[in-house]
């Protein structure tokens, strides 16, 4: 027994020994694994500062380019034009006395019913045609955006005004003709995203005129087909949605020219959210004597504007009679 005791003894210790070596391993082991995760993230920080870094940089240089963007644009043969013509317009722009025509392209499909199948982004092109010349004003692809545009004067000169979303941000250039140049002359006055914002009644009495024609053939022509629908026209689901969403597709048009409106006039603020909520709801269910009693309203209101002056441009402001009328139907609010 005696002579098995120090064997014993030494076994012990050996695993002891073994055991202290074992954890020892163990906590160095997880010290550098925690050293290793705190120089990842450390990489992992500095990486992210530098890709916030560059993308401010790159952001600052695109509102530089904008807010700097001043340039003329000539005549060139367009060899393809887009599929499908989005929206056309005459203006005399050139001051000669003859109407030139601008016509804006999109690379979307027209389907069968008339709508346009949208993708994520889409080729652009809007052209001026002068006789047999023809200007590119703008001919590019814009992704989660689009393109309009307007016409107006600008301290008495005719001009285009151009207006590109892209994401989250507005581009609105105006285009005047340089008859020395004999090009276009386009300059940015207004980027959302930029510094020097700042106002143009110009362009929001254009994009406010063409609210209104949305507006007006929605509520006077379009509108009255449902309100001498019959009963069992405005019970059928089908029947209902194909006389009320052309009214809602314009109406949402004229929606979204108004927001930017807004964005360089605040007094010709309009809204027609409202209006939306109830075209939407006559569309989902059966319209209420209440529902279709609205709609008339707004018929009336548009029937007896007529083709009347819409702006008083001298003091910027809404034709007084105007605003009494939309106020009457909660277009515009105080």
């Amino acid at each position: 027994m005696r002579r098995l005791l120090p064997g014993l003894i030494c076994t012990i210790v050996i695993l002891v020994g073994c055991t202290a070596q074992s954890t020892t391993d163990q906590t160095q082991d997880i010290n550098e694994l925690k050293k290793q995760i705190e120089e990842n993230s450390l990489e992992k920080e500095a990486l992210l500062s530098t890709i916030k870094n560059q993308k401010e940089e790159l952001e600052l240089a695109k509102n530089e380019q904008v807010t700097s963007d001043s340039t003329t644009l000539l005549a060139k043969n367009i060899e393809k034009y887009p599929q499908t013509l989005y929206k056309s317009s005459t203006f005399d722009i050139d001051g000669d006395g003859e109407d030139e025509i601008i016509e804006l392209y999109v690379n979307v499909e027209k389907m069968e019913n008339g709508s346009l199948a949208w993708d994520d982004g889409q080729d652009w092109l809007l052209v001026v045609k002068d006789g047999g010349i023809t200007y590119p004003l703008f001919d590019d692809y814009i992704q989660l955006g689009s393109l309009d545009f307007s016409t107006t004067t600008f301290d008495g000169e005719p001009g285009i005004v151009m207006l590109m979303t892209q994401h989250a941000n507005i581009t609105i250039q105006k285009l005047t003709y340089d008859k020395k140049e004999k090009g276009y002359e386009i300059e940015t006055f207004y980027h959302k995203e930029n510094m020097q914002d700042h106002y143009n009644q110009p362009a929001s009495y254009g994009f406010f005129k063409d609210a209104y024609e949305l507006m007006e053939i929605a509520f006077t022509a379009k509108t009255l087909a449902v309100l001498e629908a019959s009963e069992n026209s405005l019970q059928d689901r089908q029947e209902r949605m194909a006389i009320i969403e052309p009214i809602l597709v314009d109406v949402e048009n004229a929606q979204q020219k108004l927001k930017v409106v807004v964005e360089l006039n605040r007094e010709l603020k309009i809204s027609l959210d409202s209006t939306i909520d109830l075209l939407n709801e006559m569309v989902n269910n059966s319209p209420t004597a209440d529902q279709m009693n609205q709609l008339r309203s707004i018929h009336s209101v548009f029937t007896e504007i007529g083709n009347g002056e819409l702006i008083i441009e001298g003091v910027n402001q809404i034709h007084p009679d105007v605003k009494e009328k939309f106020q009457r139907i909660g277009f515009i609010k105080f």
